[in-house]
C-alpha cells in the first residue's frame, strides 16, 4: 500500500494572469524550479518560431500562460517543459452513454485513466480564462488538459491508440509535427462549445500524439475521433442512430485505420471486449453502473495496479453533462472514494487522501495480436 495526495484547485483570470498563479504555486516546489532552470531549450530559433506561430493558432493563450509562468520563476520560456513534451503515454478505458439508455436520461462520460504513479500531477481545477468558456479537467504539465467538461455541456476524453508517441527512446516517434493531446484537449474544452465545433476542429488541428477522442455534448451527440499519424477517422452517435453508446481502449477501432495498425496490446482488446459486453448486456445504464466498471480489478473490470509496468489507475471519472457535474475517484478506483464537483460550485482548494497498490502485470499484458 503507498499513500499519495490528490488535490482540487481553481484557475481564473487572463491567461498571462493563471500562468502566474501557477508559478506562485510552483515556488513551493524548489526541486521542480531547479529542474527547469538547468533545461535548455532544446529547439533552433527556426523552430522556437513555428513553436509559437502553432500555439496561436490551435491554442490559443497558452503561449501567454507559460509566458506569465517563467516570468514569476525567472525562467527563459523555452524552458518550461509543457513545451518541450507538447511539440511533436498511457493506457485508459473510455465510454459515453447517450440518454436513450441512461437511466437519468442524461448524456454520460465515463473513463478510467492509467499511468505510473510518480509522473501524474493528481489534480483536477476548474480555469476561467476572461473570453473562453470555463471547464473543469485534470491537469496535465500544468497547462494541459487530460480530459474534462466546460460550462456549455461539452465532455471530452481519452485514449491512446497503440504505442504512446513522443521523442523519448522507449516511445514511438511522432510522424508528423504537431501537437500533443493534452494541449488539444483544452483547446476543445476552451473553445468549442458542442461536438459539431469539436469535430470541426480537429480536423483543422495537427496531431502528432495517436489518439483516441470522445466527445459529447449535453444535446445529446457524441463523435469517436480517431487520429495516427496524422489520419484521422471519425465515428458519430445522436438519437436517431441504432447505437447510443461508444467506447475505446488503446487500439485503433475505426476501419478506415486498422489498415495502418492492425495489431492491438491484448490488454486494450480485453478491456474493449468486456465495456461493450457490459453496456451491451444492461438495458438501462445508471452512473452506479459505470462506476462499478471503473472499479472492478482487471480483468473483470477496468481497474489495474500496474503502476510499475507504467499501467496503474490513477482516476476514474463519471460526467454528467446535462447536470455539469462530474464524479471523481482520485488513485485506485478500487480502494477510494468518489467525490462529486461542479464548476463554480466546489471548495477554492481541497486535497484528498489516495491510496494505490501496486501489482505486476500479467506476462501476456502486452502481448500484440
Amino acid at each position: 500500500m503507498k499513500n499519495l495526495k490528490a488535490c482540487y484547485y481553481e484557475l481564473e483570470g487572463t491567461n498571462y494572469e493563471v500562468g502566474k498563479l501557477l508559478g506562485e504555486r510552483m515556488k513551493a516546489v524548489p526541486q521542480f524550479v531547479d529542474m527547469q532552470k538547468i533545461q535548455k531549450s532544446p529547439f533552433s530559433k527556426e523552430e522556437e518560431i513555428q513553436i509559437i506561430e502553432m500555439f496561436d493558432e490551435y491554442c490559443p493563450g497558452i503561449n501567454e500562460e507559460i509566458e506569465g509562468f517563467t516570468d514569476v520563476l525567472g525562467l527563459d520560456k523555452f524552458q518550461a517543459i509543457y513545451y518541450i513534451m507538447s511539440y511533436l503515454k498511457p493506457g485508459c478505458s473510455q465510454m459515453v452513454v447517450l440518454p436513450q439508455k441512461t437511466k437519468n436520461n442524461h448524456v454520460l462520460l465515463a473513463r478510467n485513466y492509467e499511468f505510473n504513479d510518480e509522473m501524474e500531477e493528481l489534480i483536477l481545477c476548474t480555469t476561467r480564462i476572461k473570453g473562453k468558456y470555463a471547464h473543469i479537467g485534470t491537469s496535465m504539465i500544468q497547462f494541459g488538459r487530460g480530459d474534462g467538461m466546460n460550462e456549455c455541456g461539452l465532455g471530452v476524453s481519452q485514449t491512446s491508440a497503440g504505442l504512446p508517441v513522443s521523442d523519448f527512446e522507449w516511445s514511438r516517434k511522432p510522424a508528423i509535427i504537431g501537437l500533443q493531446f493534452w494541449a488539444v484537449i483544452r483547446s476543445i474544452l476552451e473553445n468549442c462549445k458542442d461536438v459539431n465545433e469539436a469535430i470541426k476542429y480537429m480536423q483543422s488541428v495537427p496531431i502528432a500524439y495517436n489518439i483516441n477522442l470522445m466527445v459529447a455534448d449535453k444535446m445529446g451527440n457524441a463523435a469517436l475521433i480517431e487520429s495516427l499519424d496524422g489520419k484521422k477517422a471519425i465515428k458519430s452517435i445522436s438519437a436517431n442512430t441504432k447505437e447510443q453508446f461508444l467506447c475505446s481502449t488503446n487500439h485503433v477501432h475505426l476501419e478506415e485505420l486498422k489498415k495502418y495498425e492492425p495489431k492491438s496490446m491484448k490488454n486494450s482488446v480485453v478491456r474493449y471486449g468486456l465495456i461493450n459486453k457490459y453496456l451491451n448486456n444492461i438495458e438501462i445504464v445508471s452512473q452506479d453502473n459505470l462506476k462499478s466498471l471503473l472499479s472492478t480489478i482487471y480483468p473483470e473490470g477496468l481497474c489495474c495496479h500496474y503502476y510499475e509496468d507504467f499501467f496503474g489507475t490513477l482516476r476514474g471519472m463519471v460526467f454528467d453533462l446535462n447536470d455539469g457535474t462530474v464524479d471523481v475517484c482520485f488513485g485506485s478506483t478500487a480502494l477510494n472514494e468518489w467525490h462529486t464537483f461542479k464548476i463554480g460550485n466546489n471548495k477554492k482548494y481541497s486535497e484528498y487522501p489516495v491510496k494505490i497498490i501496486k501489482d505486476k502485470a500479467p506476462k501476456d499484458f502486452y502481448e500484440l495480436i
